[in-house]
């Protein structure tokens, strides 16, 4: 299955109120359900450094989905838009990667959990093909939203599920313990020269 993670998505019922759009838990809890599968024997593979999970970078995971080159996985790719703004909108490769991640899902046993801040940065083939959309909320813990991304309190994050669409949260993560299983500080990026590499190959 395909789960998406995002801090704003426009029309959502749980997207009102006075709450932080960034910093809101999206990678957050990104992490904590990867660790679930990994408590559960699964193999989870990261494009962000976790204390249980394999890093690999984001063009090396992209090859190994489109080589069809990996089973029984569960991927976790935070701010995955970085790597589809650097493929071009309508690029070939770009096609083969949302066709392949589709494929996949469905007949190797991969499931791909992704993150990105808007809603809308998400290419509409894969947003249509996205099983599961999460809107998570960042409270304190007296019960009152949070509005600051970098604010210093201890937090409770609540994910809602917005497609299905259900009320109430589907569960609640303690900030300061989930905080621990990977670097809130990491900036997940992809490297120029392996961008303009795979351009150029493109155009040969």
């Amino acid at each position: 299955m395909i789960y998406g993670f995002f801090g704003s998505i426009p029309g959502s019922p749980h997207n009102r109120g006075a709450h932080a759009l960034r910093g809101n838990g999206k990678t957050m809890c990104l992490t904590f359900t990867g660790y679930l599968d990994y408590l559960n024997g699964r193999r989870v593979i990261s494009n962000y450094k976790t204390v249980f999970s394999e890093y690999i970078p984001i063009q090396e995971i992209a090859d190994m989905v489109m080589s069809e080159n990996i089973k029984d996985t569960t991927i976790l790719l935070s701010e995955i838009q970085v790597y589809i703004n650097s493929l071009g909108a309508d690029s070939e490769v770009l096609k083969t990667f949302i066709g392949s991640v589709i494929g996949q899902s469905r007949k190797r046993n991969v499931d791909v959990h992704y993150d990105t801040q808007r809603y809308g940065d998400i290419h509409p083939r894969l947003r249509v093909q996205t099983d599961r959309a999460y809107l998570p909320r960042k409270f304190h813990f007296d019960g009152s939203p949070c509005s600051v991304d970098r604010c210093e309190k201890v937090h409770i994050i609540y994910l809602y599920m917005h497609d299905p669409y259900q009320y109430e949260p589907i569960t609640h993560i303690r900030a300061d313990v989930v905080g621990q299983l990977y670097d809130s500080n990491e900036i997940v990026a992809v490297p120029p020269k392996r961008v303009r590499k795979r351009k150029k190959k493109e155009d040969e």
